[in-house]
């Protein structure tokens, strides 16, 4: 730490009566504020996610590319849908799944067209390298093939 910081630190621990509690909160938060600002440094710099190629498709169709999950959004509004989306994206990241599936149904295309949209949020984003139209033994336009980041 440079000098003048640590004086800083030191006048604040005095005024505070010398109080360690209080200090050792203090320096935690700030902590924690600057290791996410640098991940948002690091989101920031991450390209948007891109269409899969035709070869990996046909490849997870074939099934010489395992798919690790599936997620079902049949019979959910648009709001749930999407509360069920990002938390199996999180959940799958963190359990290490490289490829999943997840199944929109054709319909009124609703759900399929938020999709998109919800890939390309600054919360989702990050967690994605690209995404497809599934193979059509896979559900095809009603389903959707993600390749997720590593952690």
């Amino acid at each position: 730490m440079p000098k003048e910081e640590d004086e800083r630190i030191w006048r604040e621990f005095i005024e505070n009566g010398g109080n360690l509690k209080n200090q050792t909160e203090r320096i935690k938060k700030d902590l924690a504020k600057r290791k996410s600002n640098l991940v948002e440094k690091k989101r920031r710099n991450l390209p948007k996610p891109a269409n899969l190629t035709k070869r990996l498709i046909k490849k997870i169709a074939t099934k010489k590319i395992q798919i690790n999950s599936t997620l079902d959004l049949h019979g959910h509004n648009k709001t749930s849908a999407k509360l069920k989306f990002t938390n199996f994206i999180k959940d799958c990241q963190k359990n290490k799944q490289k490829y999943i599936l997840i199944i929109t149904g054709k319909g009124k295309g609703l759900i399929r067209e938020a999709l998109f949209e919800w890939i390309e949020e600054e919360e989702i984003f990050p967690l994605i390298v690209g995404y497809s139209h599934a193979h059509r033994l896979q559900g095809g336009e009603g389903a959707f093939v993600l390749h997720l980041r590593k952690q």
